[in-house]
Order: structure tokens, then sequence, then C-alpha cells
């Protein structure tokens, strides 16, 4: 197992697509939704429906790499199942880390605020996203402010670079440096850089629409009904 101990917004996405291209099979937050029952044991597991922590034997069985929360969070449970791996800690700019933090969470606060139209829409894994993204955020960011932000973004990274196994890695230094840590050859295909700005451009198109699906569409729609029933 090669474990990704960077958080969200560090590369870890593009980090995934590298892994790939390599061959690895590589476990993300996505595939907490894309892999049938994962979502749901890690609804038991944050609701307190089974009694010790999260499964991640079970969960990262027939992977052989792991990035991004909600795995991030538990490096020490990570380090158990592979004491003698490689780790690699994908690191940014504080300021541009935070910055792009922000955005998601804001995305994520929007389909919170609207999750009861969006429901009618969307299937049951809109309230499954809604239950381990808040508890994700809560766990690594408590209020989520801004200096909560910074602070566990500082002290995660400074815990790992303690360690002597760790690398640390800018997503700007791609192939050359993961290939490093792997101990493999350089691929001729170039790092897939992904989720970047055109991510960012993405989360804020999608909280517009939200918002605009609502204010245009739904709560006119809404009248109408109400004064049909008059």
């Amino acid at each position: 197992m090669f474990p990704g101990a960077g958080y969200p917004r560090t590369g870890t996405y593009s980090l995934k697509n590298a892994l790939q291209i390599l061959g690895y099979k590589c476990y993300h937050f996505e595939d907490i939704f894309t892999t049938p029952g994962h979502a749901q044991i890690w609804c038991d597991y944050i609701e307190n429906k089974v009694e010790s922590g999260p499964p991640l034997s079970k969960l990262l069985a027939g992977y052989d790499a792991v990035v991004d929360f909600p795995n991030a969070l538990y490096y020490s449970e990570l380090r158990a199942l592979c004491p003698d791996a490689a780790v690699l800690l994908t690191k940014r700019d504080p300021e541009l880390w935070v910055k792009s933090m922000t955005h998601l969470l804001e995305t994520g606060n929007t389909v919170r605020r609207y999750k009861w139209i969006l429901k009618y829409f969307l299937t049951n894994q809109l309230g499954q996203y809604i239950v381990i993204s808040d508890f994700i955020h809560k766990k690594a960011f408590g209020e989520m402010s801004r200096k909560d932000l910074v602070e566990s973004y500082n002290s995660h990274n400074k815990l790992l670079e303690s360690d002597p196994g760790v690398t640390v890695m800018d997503p700007k230094e791609g192939w050359q440096k993961l290939c490093a840590v792997l101990k493999v050859g350089i691929p001729d295909t170039p790092y897939p850089h992904l989720n970047s700005k055109a991510g960012l451009l993405k989360m804020h198109l999608m909280k517009n629409i939200i918002k605009c699906t609502f204010f245009w569409y739904i709560l006119p729609l809404c009248g109408i009904i109400l004064a049909f029933y008059k």
C-alpha cells in the first residue's frame, strides 16, 4: 500500500491519476461514492453504528494506493497497515491552499443549504455525501474558520514532516519526485495536473447554478402551485 497523506486541494486528484498511469489502483474521496457499499460503511462509522474505528483494511482491500480525505486524517492507522511503505505528503503554499479549500467548503455549504429541494432530483447519495463531508471537515477543521484551516493544515504537515519515512512533494515537481519515491521509471506521458483553476471555476459555477435554479425556477414554481390551490 502506498499512502498519500496530503490534504485535499494539494494535488491529490492529480496524484491519484498519476498513480493510475503507473499501474496503481488508488483510493480517493470520490471512490467512496463510486464503490458500492463504501458510503454506507463510512456513514455507519460516523453515526456510531460500529464500535471500532473506520475499517480501513476492509475499505482499502484491493487497492494499492490511497490519497486525499478522509484517509489522510487517519495517518496513524494507515501507518499501522503499511509500516514499511514510503509516504508522500503533497503540499502547496498555505495561502493558496486556504483560498482553494475555502472555495470547496463554500460549494459544500451551498449544497447543504438547498438539500431539502435537491434531494428530489438526486439519489440517496446526496444525504450520504453531506454526512461524510460534514464529519470530515469538522474533524479536520473544527468550526472551519480561516484560522482553523491554517492551523489544521500547518499542524498536519508539521507532524508528518517529522516522520523520516515521509517525502514532501509539491505538485509542480510531478513525475520526477513521485517516480523517485516509488523507484520506478518516468513515463512518457505528461504528469496530470487536474482539478486546479478549472476545478475552482467548476465549483464556483456549480454553486451559482444551484442558487439560480432555486431562485429562478423553484420559488416561482412553488408560488404557482400555492396560487393554484388557493
